[in-house]
């Protein structure tokens, strides 16, 4: 046998290329269902966006109003000042003056109308500045509540924004990872096409010079003398030999990396390229030849020294095909 890299006869390539297919197909269906979930996550981010759009417009004009607030609660303020202020002025007038007599207004007037209207005016300004104070002071708790109110509110719009937001995130999040998902998909995908054309292109070379060397084997077989050596067979088809086992990586004699399947044999007793069966084994083919494989012989490639232990030597009955 020839020492070299590699594994796999004919059949055992096509077998990978086989399993490389079926999982293409399996990939094809995984990649479905992600695009299907890329689909449901793109339309829940598309509508969480809408709603955290919807949210911070509420929340701008909510700062406007707010601010608008500000100005009218510092409106407020400022008259309720002017009115105390004023009220408080009049208060210390009366106090330093006196208040006004309503008998000294109708004697000091010069007529009954001018009485009245004095005692009117004086009636007046006092129940004015009550009522601006009074006025003033419930717009500045009026604007006062609306403040609270929309701060209130303010501090709920934020909440409500954070959380949408950090959904909005997390499903962008899942989509970028269900992109990545779909583009290692492809790209194993792409891998195993590649793999397989190859796969096949290694088989069929193979099978070609497996033929190739049958022919050359018959030729010389045409050309030779019989030997004592040459078996004989229990019939049509079978062949009693005795079945070693070996486990070296390498190339066949014909050019084929070794594999599961792949059979040593002397060519002048088994042609190169024959298909059999093995008891305990499988099925193999003739595929590599050997220095101490003669006559009835055949050793059988295992993947591993346990394997090809537990075989060891065996004698056995196969069927060629």
């Amino acid at each position: 046998m020839l020492p070299a890299s590699g594994a796999g006869s004919g059949s055992s390539l096509r077998q990978q290329a086989q399993r490389l297919t079926q999982e293409n197909t399996a990939i094809a269906a995984r990649s479905r269902a992600s695009v299907l979930t890329l689909y449901a996550l793109d339309s829940r981010l598309a509508r969480t966006q809408t709603q955290l759009a919807s949210l911070r417009s509420q929340a701008a004009a909510l700062d406007r109003r707010r601010a608008e607030t500000r100005r009218e609660l510092a409106v407020a303020k400022q008259v309720f000042s002017a009115s105390q202020r004023h009220l408080a002025d009049r208060l210390r007038i009366v106090y330093e003056q006196g208040e006004a007599d309503p008998l000294a207004i109708v004697l000091g007037a010069k007529t009954l109308d001018d009485a009245v209207s004095a005692l009117e005016t004086a009636k007046a300004a006092t129940a004015t500045d009550r009522t601006i104070v009074t006025q003033a002071r419930r717009s500045r708790a009026r604007y006062l509540g609306l403040q609270q109110r929309l701060a209130a509110r303010a501090q709920k719009l934020r909440g409500l924004e954070a959380n949408v937001s950090a959904t909005a995130r997390g499903l962008a999040s899942a989509k970028a990872e269900r992109i990545s998902y779909l583009q290692q998909l492809a790209a194993q995908r792409s891998l195993n096409t590649g793999q397989i054309g190859s796969l096949e292109s290694q088989a069929q070379a193979i099978a070609a010079q497996a033929r190739r060397v049958v022919v050359e084997q018959a030729a010389s077989a045409r050309t030779a003398t019989p030997t004592a050596s040459t078996p004989t067979t229990d019939g049509a088809g079978t062949m009693t030999v005795t079945a070693t086992a070996y486990t070296l990586p390498g190339h066949t004699a014909t050019g084929a990396p070794v594999g599961y399947g792949v059979v040593a044999v002397d060519p002048s007793v088994i042609p190169l390229g024959t298909r059999m069966s093995i008891p305990g084994y499988g099925e193999g083919v003739a595929a590599d030849t050997g220095g101490a494989v003669q006559g009835a012989v055949i050793d059988l490639w295992f993947p591993t020294s346990a394997q090809a232990a537990a075989w060891g030597r065996q004698t056995i009955t196969i069927t060629l095909h």
